[in-house]
């Protein structure tokens, strides 16, 4: 009996049974009966299956819920649109009705007029959502929200100013979705001497 104790003793322990090894030893040395002992490795085993099933438990729900926020994600970039598309097409549905009264009535006027009230609304529905244009004509130049294309003699505007603006520049809040495409100042042409 004494060889199969230093055998046990040689074994390394795995760390879920190292508790109740050391308990058997406890009792050991403390004098307690054979049963009571036995009692208490059962209910440390008990307590060690139920945090084992605690355990897996946890890793399944974790397991499931970045399941869960994945397919979330995903949903959310494939419909990130659907807002602003869903403003939008009020402005569809009025270039329809313009292009219908253009083929019936060959009023020029009235045809500008409705191309007019579409851009209107179709900016007003993209400044709600915080679209805005950037200002460039006689403000300073600024590499990021300004797009220099070219440089033009100007008298009105000093160097360095933007002089003419050839394509509009938008902001979504405060982020530049597209900078102004513009013509730069040299300043005052100068007269050959």
């Amino acid at each position: 009996m004494k060889k199969e104790k230093d055998k046990a003793k040689e074994i390394p322990i795995d760390e879920e049974n190292a508790e109740i090894e050391e308990s058997a030893k406890e009792a050991d040395e403390e004098g307690k009966s054979e049963s009571e002992t036995d009692q208490e490795i059962a209910q440390m085993q008990q307590e060690l299956e139920q945090a084992d099933n605690m355990m897996l438990r946890l890793a399944a729900e974790l397991d499931n819920y970045k399941k869960r926020v994945a397919k979330e994600r995903e949903s959310l970039v494939k419909y990130a649109a659907q807002e602003i598309i869903v403003s939008l097409l009020p402005v569809l549905d009025n270039f329809e009705r313009a292009i219908e009264s253009a083929d019936k009535s060959k009023d020029f006027k009235s045809f500008l007029d409705g191309v007019k009230m579409i851009y209107k609304s179709m900016y007003d529905a993209l400044e709600r959502k915080g679209v805005c244009r950037i200002d460039a004509v006689g403000e300073e130049f600024d590499p990021n929200v300004h797009e220099a294309v070219t440089q033009i003699d100007s008298e009105k505007y000093p160097e360095n100013t933007v002089a003419q603006e050839l394509q509009k520049g938008y902001m979504l809040h405060d982020r530049v979705i597209r900078p102004a495409m513009v013509a730069v100042s040299k300043g005052s042409p100068k007269e050959d001497k």
